[in-house]
């Protein structure tokens, strides 16, 4: 994604599932650089807190929460 001034994402906030690596990580980073606030996600809190920082360190904002997305309770408290 290549972020231009005909589409923007500010004021949107994105959950990302999967965002610790790959096309997940991949896809938070591009919508927060259009603007959105990202909540990356993944299994694995230690991964996702350091895909967040990178996204804070770029200028974007961003929060990390341990997720896994076959647990409903989990689900329910985000």
């Amino acid at each position: 994604m290549v972020a231009t001034p005909d589409f923007r994402l500010d004021g949107r906030i994105a959950l990302i599932t999967g965002a610790s690596k790959g096309i997940g990580q991949a896809i938070a980073e591009a919508m927060a650089a259009m603007g959105a606030h990202v909540i990356v996600s993944s299994r694995r809190a230690e991964a996702v807190e350091a895909v967040a920082d990178q996204i804070r360190d770029a200028g974007g904002s961003a929060e990390a929460v341990a997720l896994h997305v076959g647990e409903t309770a989990q689900i329910e408290q985000v």
